[in-house]
């Protein structure tokens, strides 16, 4: 091979591996400029006492915000649109989610708090769901707070 041949090659060499970087270096700021522009993903929102979720959702039934109101339920629960509408329309008709009405009077929740205390969990969380018609997981988390509340 000749030496012109050679510098030619090694030219050729060079200048490949420049734009090699300079496209890497393109590539690069484009990515962080878009993730510049991209929102941070919003967190999720935290989840409300039972007491509070029934109070802050009856407020918005009251207010006629329905939207609003089936939007937090979805939060609260995550379930998704359709049975967080039907939860919250069954609410606005003054009947319970889930297609039932709590059985016995609401005198309170002794017979729950007792229940808890002869570590009869799943029957607390039986009659915290019949009582005030919520789904399994807010009826077991609130049985938990009660639980923790009561071995203070």
């Amino acid at each position: 091979m000749s030496l012109t041949l050679i510098g030619w090659l090694l030219l050729a060499l060079l200048a490949g591996g420049a734009l090699a970087l300079l496209q890497r270096r393109l590539r690069e700021s484009s990515s962080r400029e878009a993730q510049e522009l991209d929102p941070p993903p919003a967190a999720a929102p935290p989840q409300l006492a039972p007491e509070v979720f029934q109070a802050r959702i009856q407020e918005l039934i009251d207010a006629g915000q329905t939207i609003k109101a089936i939007k937090l339920y979805r939060e609260q629960h995550g379930v998704d649109l359709k049975e967080a509408k039907d939860s919250v329309e069954a609410l606005m008709a003054e009947r319970h989610p889930f297609g039932r009405e709590p059985s016995g009077a609401v005198e309170g929740d002794a017979d729950i708090e007792q229940a808890l205390r002869d570590d009869q969990l799943i029957e607390a969380v039986k009659l915290y769901r019949d009582r005030y018609g919520v789904g399994l997981k807010e009826a077991k988390d609130a049985c938990d707070a009660m639980r923790r509340r009561l071995r203070g």
